[in-house]
């Protein structure tokens, strides 16, 4: 019977959200412990700190599965390492033509590795995704950043722009970049946090074309360690040519994986 119930739910769900969503490609993900680099992300690594990487299952919150960054924080200028996923010029530009979408699952940790210890957001874990020209001759990166504060809350914060804290655990992110307003909407674990993200102008067009996540310090004085755990990474491309078919399959592997994530 409960089943039956939950199958009456979804259908018309199904139905309804199909009807809005476009078509969808996923160009880049990355899924609980498995490495990286085998699912085609490049790792980058910069500075003299070892930072240390590997595959974790966290004992603490039901064995889940996530590819751990730990980061000593020994060393200042400029540490850092994360994966990345380069893009061609032309590519880059069909993306912000037709719209994205980026979604991560990931916890900063409580006691791993300093009890009661907080950092800050700027320029250590990062989820972010690098246009060397966003089509007005900018070049623009839209980006979430991670920290923690004194009581293991996750602080979040936006590149360029607001922050908040969360309760200690894994969340769900979400940006999704409208072509029309060239403006992200922001969502934490399912719910709108903020709709006129414009990213952040760095300057003149200029460099590469990056989708990235990890911890990408590049910082002028020494830090504290710290780490994160990142369950899933999710980087899509809308289609201009919505297809039903493939419309109602990408809705209900939404709603699949909405149900999937739900903390209990």
């Amino acid at each position: 019977m409960r089943w039956h119930c939950l199958r009456l739910f979804l259908i018309p769900t199904l139905i309804v959200v199909s009807t809005t969503l476009k078509a969808a490609t996923v160009l880049y993900s990355h899924e609980g412990a498995t490495d990286p680099t085998t699912e085609g992300w490049a790792k980058s690594a910069s500075g003299a700190t070892t930072i240390v990487t590997s595959a974790y299952t966290d004992t603490a919150d039901s064995n889940r599965e996530s590819w751990r960054i730990y980061d000593p924080g020994e060393a200042s200028g400029g540490t850092g390492l994360y994966y990345q996923a380069v893009l061609t010029a032309p590519k880059t530009a069909d993306i912000l033509s037709t719209g994205w979408e980026y979604n991560a699952t990931l916890k900063v940790p409580t006691l791993d590795p300093n009890e009661n210890t907080a950092w800050s957001t700027g320029s250590n874990t990062w989820v972010g995704f690098l246009a060397a020209n966003d089509g007005l001759g900018n070049r623009r990166a839209w980006a979430l950043m991670f920290g923690r504060n004194a009581t293991g809350g996750t602080v979040v914060s936006l590149f360029g722009g607001t922050s908040r804290t969360l309760d200690p655990g894994y969340h769900d992110y979400s940006m999704v970049y409208d072509p029309t307003t060239k403006l992200a909407t922001v969502s934490i674990d399912g719910e709108v946090w903020l709709t006129n993200y414009a990213g952040s102008n760095q300057g003149a067009a200029a460099g590469s074309n990056l989708v990235y996540w990890g911890d990408n310090n590049s910082q002028s004085a020494s830090q504290t360690a710290r780490a994160a755990y990142y369950e899933s990474v999710e980087f899509i491309q809308y289609s201009t040519a919505p297809e039903p078919g493939r419309m109602l399959l990408f809705s209900s592997a939404l709603v699949v994986w909405a149900m999937r994530r739900r903390r209990g």
